[in-house]
């Protein structure tokens, strides 16, 4: 009889057919028959299988007997009952192959569990190693096999999976850099700056991260400035990523560089305020010149207008300024002025002048030539002129004459000035006017040459009387003796002079 393994040696079987004599018939024409068994024990082959080889012997009341051979075996060859299936597992990626999970639900057989009748199970598996997919992750197929002790087995499959859905760690996130503009671009430090992933640092445990960025263009703001803002990423092995954004910027907060200071510049006063040379020297920018490494510069100026010093003459401090597109500048200053130090022109010398006395110092006619500058004229482009004169007396020549060598000075506005030199000269040379004429004498001889009476006659300009408009007159007369005529008579014919 064989038998499927129950685990507690099947005594119930083994007792029913050791009972019916494993099925064994046997008579006697004389008696009944009584049957025994050698049975001992089931053999111990595999958990609770075995066999028994039983002899049954039929024995007749006489004592005679008759025996039967059959054999009692427990059997298993059934699989063992796996009542919990393996179960996958899924662990993320700690870059080192993740060796103690792994060995755990390997230990665990997945987590599976299995029982058996008819003995305790062993389990093993297939598992040879993780698939190599991304990084450090992979996967592994393992099938799990519980195995009783009579070789029956039932197996179960699993998957162990590393997985990295982990995004890398950005530990330094990216920088904002901002630099002084170049001119061209700021190209080497704008890409030393994205191949330095804009100062970034991440990791990522289960693999090495591969850096990528987005930048396109640095966005045009003034001259050659601008800015671009980036997203660095890094990406791991797996497709996982993390980013940090920063942005590069070239600045512009430099002065353009004013290589030529601008000028001073004087001219002479033309007297319509020197426009053209003023407008020539703006649009100069007073000789300046400016660089920008950045930019072109656009030079302005603060000019309002000529200050008013004298005639047409004038200066401006004038402010010229160099600023670039950014808005930065840089500022140099001159002056432009309008000089007078032209004298005037005297167009028409100034002339003598010679008067009559008119015994009065002649006021009139002199304060009518003085007046007049002496009948001189002069001209100026640049202002009105001024006349003075250095006149201080007429000199004293006789009776009320005389004259006065007067300088005529034309001043400009400026101080500027030209003179010219002319005589007013008061003559005389009209003589005294006799209101009264000399009176002949005639005295009787007094014997002595009549002395007295000639004296007085001839002290009295023999009567004449004189006047003169320019001064005082002065007698003079020729007598020289009295004739002698007879005795102590005689005559003497005089003539009176008066002399202004």
């Amino acid at each position: 009889l064989e038998v499927q393994c129950d685990g507690n040696g099947n005594t119930a079987q083994l007792n029913a057919w050791l009972a019916s004599n494993g099925g064994a018939v046997a008579s006697d024409i004389c008696s009944n028959v009584t049957w025994t068994n050698n049975f001992a024990s089931v053999s111990d082959t595999c958990g609770a299988t075995g066999s028994a080889s039983v002899t049954f012997t039929a024995t007749d009341n006489c004592g005679n007997s008759s025996s039967t051979t059959a054999t009692f075996t427990i059997i298993d060859n059934t699989n063992p009952v796996i009542s919990v299936q393996a179960s996958n597992l899924e662990v993320q990626c700690d870059g080192n192959g993740n060796t103690a999970d792994l060995n755990a639900w390997l230990a665990s057989n997945g987590g599976a569990a299995a029982t058996d009748v008819c003995s305790n199970v062993t389990w093993s598996n297939n598992f040879s190693s993780v698939s190599d997919t991304c990084g450090a992750t992979g996967s592994a197929s393992v099938t799990f096999t519980a195995t009783d002790n009579c070789g029956n087995s039932s197996s179960t499959t699993a998957t162990f999976t590393i997985i990295d859905n982990t995004n890398p760690v950005i530990s330094v996130q990216a920088s904002n850099l901002e630099v002084q503009c170049d001119g061209n671009g700021n190209t080497a430090a704008l890409n030393a700056w994205l191949a330095s992933n804009g100062g970034a640092v991440a990791s990522d445990v289960c693999s090495n991260v591969t850096w990528t960025n987005n930048f396109a263009s640095v966005s045009d703001t003034c001259g050659a400035t601008g800015s671009a803002t980036v997203t660095f990423t890094a990406t791991d092995n797996c497709g996982n990523s993390s980013s940090t954004n920063a942005t590069f910027t070239i600045i512009d907060n430099t002065n353009p560089v004013i290589s030529v200071q601008a000028s001073n510049l004087e001219v002479q006063c033309d007297g319509n305020g020197n426009t053209d040379a003023l407008n020539a020297w703006l649009a100069s920018n007073g000789g300046a010149a400016a660089t920008d490494v950045c930019s072109n510069v656009t030079w302005s100026n603060n000019f309002t207008s000529v200050s008013d010093t004298c005639g047409a003459t004038g200066s401006a401090t004038v402010t010229f300024t160099a600023t670039d597109n950014c808005g930065n500048s840089s500022s140099t200053n001159a002056t432009f002025t309008i000089i007078d130090n032209t004298n005037p022109v005297i167009s028409v010398q100034a002339s003598n002048l010679e008067v009559q006395c008119d015994g009065n110092g002649n006021t009139a006619a002199l304060n009518a030539w003085l007046a007049s500058n002496g009948g001189a004229s002069a001209t100026d482009v640049c202002s009105n002129v001024t006349w003075s004169n250095n006149f201080t007396s007429v000199s004293d020549t006789c009776g009320a004459t005389g004259s006065a060598s007067v300088t005529f000075t034309a001043t400009d506005n400026c101080g500027n000035s030209s003179s010219t030199t002319a005589t007013f000269t008061i003559i005389d040379n009209t003589n005294p006017t006799i209101t009264t004429q000399a009176s002949n004498l005639e005295v009787q001889c007094d014997g002595n040459g009549n002395t007295a009476q000639l004296n007085a006659w001839l002290a009295s300009n023999g009567g004449a009387v004189a006047s003169d408009i320019c001064s005082n007159v002065t007698w003079t007369n020729n007598f020289a003796s009295v004739s002698d005529t007879c005795g102590a008579t005689g005559s003497a014919s005089v003539t009176f002079t008066a002399t202004d």
